[in-house]
């Protein structure tokens, strides 16, 4: 089944938005990942903590607990390894700081740079942790990947 495209008001918004003058200003996607919610209507801007790079926060809360949120950052930022890991750790700390007051299972995010987001679910869940190295299935695992690392290392010196 294919996806419905988004309505007309917002692929206007995110075109408009994406316009080369706009690359380093966070500030023009705003309209486009607010409007676009069907969540529902009771957004929040949260303002970071950390100074030095401003991410804009936008949390979709019912009854005062977090269900979904979004972190806004500007395209040009995306070509820098340090501003994807700083977006990357300032969203595993927004799950952290949020974890508290949740009454759902899993609080979906956005993390976005202009019209490229990445859709998370959680900090890593402890499941991601289930490998156990005492347990043959496991350890089958691990030597695997071990191997997949030595058969691309040998094909990067041939």
């Amino acid at each position: 089944m294919a996806a419905q495209p988004w309505p007309k008001y917002l692929i206007q918004s995110l075109t408009s938005a994406n316009q080369p003058q706009f690359t380093t200003n966070e500030s023009v996607y705003y309209d486009p990942y607010t409007s676009s919610s069907t969540i529902c209507s009771a957004w929040r801007v949260q303002t970071p903590r950390d100074a030095r790079d401003v991410v804009s926060l936008f949390i979709v809360e019912l009854n005062k607990h977090p269900v979904f949120f979004i972190a806004v950052k500007p395209p040009a930022s995306f070509v820098l390894a340090s501003k994807r890991k700083q977006a990357d750790d300032q969203m595993r700390d927004r799950f952290r700081d949020l974890s508290h007051l949740l009454v759902i299972l899993r609080l979906p995010a956005i993390s976005a740079f202009g019209t490229h987001p990445v859709i998370l679910n959680d900090v890593a869940p402890a499941d991601r942790w289930s490998c156990d190295l005492l347990d043959a299935d496991d350890i089958a695992r691990v030597r695997q990947v071990a191997q997949d690392v030595r058969t691309t290392c040998q094909a990067l010196a041939d």
